[in-house]
């Protein structure tokens, strides 16, 4: 069966990664409240889409990329440029970053062992990208005068600090016990 490729969801994706540039432009412009609301259109067309793909039973190995390549894009962006605004601590970006860059390492070490990849993101990976994204969404907020998180702003950084710290430990146990269980396969096999 052939997938199509320009289908709604991948437009909504395509939308999101041309955002991007836009978001980091208004923050580098210090416009704040469109920075804020367009931050937070896009990270809703997130799940718009994911949502749209399924009941249109429209999911392609395409989409899944695209919404990858466009959730990382978006998050990291916003984050790197709200940390050089000095709006997010540079330890919570590099946990967050870290992460990430475990889970690729991770994810890629496993396909030169196994010769494949299925990622399956976890509960606690997606509790992980929805706190991230609130967090950033409520940062801009903030910065726009939409809402007074002073007294918020620390115990937030220090929830995602956290849950980027235990999801990346996580990810590292999974693609570890995978990573054993293929090698018992392959040496099952050689005897």
């Amino acid at each position: 069966m052939s997938e199509r490729a320009l289908n709604l969801p991948n437009v909504i994706s395509l939308l999101r990664i041309a955002a991007v540039p836009v978001v980091g432009w208004l923050i580098l412009n210090q416009r704040w409240e469109a920075a804020c609301w367009l931050f937070l259109a896009a990270a809703v067309s997130d799940g718009i889409d994911g949502l749209l793909a399924r009941w249109l039973e429209q999911m392609t190995q395409l989409g899944a990329a695209l919404d990858t390549v466009a959730d990382k894009a978006l998050g990291v962006v916003t984050l790197v440029m709200l940390t050089q605004a000095g709006a997010i601590p540079l330890w919570v970006t590099l946990a967050i970053l870290l992460r990430d860059s475990i889970i690729v390492l991770g994810a890629l070490s496993y396909r030169g062992l196994a010769g494949h990849l299925e990622i399956h993101p976890t509960w606690l990976g997606k509790t992980h990208m929805f706190a991230e994204f609130a967090l950033l969404t409520l940062v801009l907020a903030g910065l726009a005068g939409l809402l007074d998180l002073t007294a918020w702003l620390q115990p937030l950084f220090v929830t995602v600090f956290v849950i980027a710290a235990v999801s990346g430990v996580q990810y590292v146990w999974i693609w570890s016990s995978k990573a054993r269980r293929e090698r018992v396969a392959v040496r099952l096999k050689s005897h």
